[in-house]
């Protein structure tokens, strides 16, 4: 693996940072372009990804921190000064909630807005897995298959000392998989809405299976993990939510 991917002098530039970089440009980019041809002002989804952004790392942060709540009363500190430690659905909900206030604000249509960004998350969070993949966080659980893969010993899943599932690769395909379903289901769109809540579907559901071999200490509800719990509750709202905004709105 490659945490590190240059220095230059005493700037070392980390392979996670660019990646997740890459995927918010990356994603950007094809946002701005689809809102050009849904005529929405390529300004004004520039703006909005950084109401998503900001909100969606404070997010993920905080529902991190209240998964290992435990481990943060005995080092409080640590919640200012640890560089690891984020879960993807705290920022995706603190992310859905900053640009939705932030569209009101402008009145951009919400839901055509979220069709519009929709196949953008997904591609960014595919790349930014890939930097999970290289800095070796997100792990899945040891196994002898041929499928695991030894990370260095100073990388998070190399303290094991044996191979693991790679999920980041997993995941990063699934996600690639979900990009180019929503890019297709855009042509047969029924309503607005309909292609940012086949996103949370599918992204969840995928997400319920991957937690099952993912191996990392990410906190737990009952017999769920945090994102499986969480997962279970978008996939109930974003089905009701689908069946009556199909039963009531056209596209």
């Amino acid at each position: 693996m490659y945490p590190v991917l240059f220095k230059i002098g005493p700037i070392t530039i980390y392979t996670y940072g660019v990646m997740v970089a890459l995927g918010f440009i990356i994603g950007l980019y094809l946002a701005a372009r689809e809102a050009k041809r849904e005529n929405i002002s390529s300004d004004n989804i520039i703006n909005l990804f950084f109401w998503i952004v900001i909100p969606g790392f404070i997010g993920a942060r905080i529902v991190y921190i209240f998964t290992e709540w435990e481990y943060f009363l005995r080092y409080p500190l640590r919640i200012f000064l640890a560089n690891e430690g984020f879960v993807f659905y705290g920022g995706f909900i603190a992310a859905f909630l900053g640009a939705f206030w932030y569209v009101n604000r402008q009145k951009i249509d919400v839901w055509k807005t979220a069709d519009i960004i929709a196949p953008s998350i997904a591609i960014g969070h595919a790349i930014g897995r890939l930097g999970c993949f290289f800095y070796g966080c997100c792990y899945g659980k040891p196994t002898n298959s041929w499928i695991g893969i030894l990370f260095p010993p100073g990388s998070p899943a190399g303290q094991l000392g044996v191979p693991v599932i790679p999920t980041q690769l997993i995941s990063s395909f699934v996600l690639l998989v979900i990009f180019f379903i929503l890019v297709i289901a855009r042509r047969y769109r029924k309503f607005f809405g309909q292609i940012f809540w086949l996103y949370a579907i599918l992204y969840a559901a995928a997400r319920f299976v991957i937690e099952f071999f993912r191996g990392d200490p990410r906190g737990h509800i009952w017999i769920f993990s945090t994102s499986q719990f969480i997962a279970i509750f978008i996939v109930i709202a974003a089905a009701i939510w689908g069946l009556f905004r199909r039963s009531h709105h056209t596209a």
